[in-house]
């Protein structure tokens, strides 16, 4: 086993910085089902991303573990829909095949399937605001910053910015930890 170098190493050390928040996140929160969910395949794709930015692999192993990812990725997305917008499960499953069959069209075609996702995450993000200021959802102000932080980090992952020894991805990972961060705090503050 062999470790990458440069920015593919340094982003599989953010995904490790994700996957431990997001795990204890899954581990501390006790109330939901859909929020243990969502920090459950949070910590799954973040373990997967310091797999697949992390170790020098062959190129058929590594499209696999990014379809993997894919999915898995699909229905962490779609979990938001579920926790904010009330959506049935039978809805998120059928959401994410059609995500998932998107993103696979798109990886077979070499198309930039990240771009699309990252639309339909932001797609996801906006409703998801739109919700919270509608409602009176306790601890709001939490999920609304840690949407916001979102959005600025998606915008940089796009935007492909380095910062010190971070490609835009390393980036856009703290970003993320501070997402979870904050939904954490909504979810489990008093």
């Amino acid at each position: 086993m062999h470790l990458t170098t440069g920015y593919e190493l340094t982003t599989a050390l953010t995904n490790i910085i994700i996957f431990a928040t997001s795990f204890f996140s899954y581990i501390k929160t006790k109330k939901t089902k859909y929020w243990k969910l969502f920090f459950l395949f949070m910590s799954i794709d973040s373990f997967l991303g310091v797999i697949v930015h992390g170790i020098k692999m062959s190129t058929s192993l590594n499209n696999i573990l990014w379809i993997i990812l894919l999915i898995n990725f699909a229905i962490t997305i779609n979990i938001l829909l579920a926790i904010f917008l009330k959506y049935k499960t039978r809805h998120i499953i059928i959401l994410s095949m059609l995500l998932i069959i998107m993103l696979m069209v798109h990886l077979s075609l070499n198309i930039n399937f990240i771009l699309s996702f990252t639309m339909y995450v932001l797609l996801v993000l906006i409703l998801c605001i739109y919700y919270l200021f509608k409602s009176n959802i306790k601890n709001k102000k939490y999920f609304i910053i840690g949407f916001i932080i979102q959005i600025i980090g998606g915008i940089i992952m796009l935007s492909k910015i380095h910062l010190m020894m971070l490609d835009h991805n390393g980036v856009y990972h703290l970003f993320m930890t501070l997402t979870i961060i904050f939904f954490y705090l909504g979810v489990n503050k008093k």
